[in-house]
């Protein structure tokens, strides 16, 4: 009998070994999509903030319309930012405030993958990288609330 092939043994060791290789790998892929998420929505917000602040220096005040009306806004497209994103990497529409005094104080929230918002006890903390589910702050031109960055 000269017969080629596998047998069935051999077959259930490797779909064992790539079960085993994809158990491994998808949690730290989907850890990666969330980071990259994260990253992203970090990117958009510091657009925001400089489109915000080149108004601000250009008028001495921030705009008090919301992202949604600056975004069909004239004067503040294309000349401060070309597009202008209106939500998160999560989908979620950014929650933009801006301070009636003094008139050039802004923030710019993202509610994080959870896309609730934080209790006030941990506004204004770094929170880890690994924390998704966390909101991310761009204020006057600095993140106020968001991920440790390492250096």
């Amino acid at each position: 009998m000269n017969k080629k092939g596998f047998t069935l043994i051999e077959l259930l060791i490797v779909v064992a070994i790539i079960g085993i290789v994809a158990a491994i790998a998808i949690p730290n892929l989907l850890v990666a999509l969330q980071k990259g998420k994260q990253k992203a929505t970090m990117g958009d917000m510091k657009s925001v903030g400089t489109a915000l602040e080149v108004y601000t220096t250009d008028n001495s005040m921030v705009p008090n319309a919301d992202l949604i009306t600056l975004n069909t806004a004239t004067y503040f497209i294309p000349f401060y930012i070309k597009v202008l994103p209106l939500v998160d990497s999560w989908g979620t529409a950014w929650d933009y405030a801006s301070g009636a005094t003094p008139s050039d104080q802004y923030s710019v929230t993202s509610w994080g993958r959870d896309k609730a918002a934080a209790t006030i006890g941990t506004m204004y903390q770094v929170t880890k990288i690994g924390d998704f589910n966390n909101n991310i702050t761009f204020s006057n031109g600095q993140f106020t609330l968001g991920p440790i960055v390492k250096k």
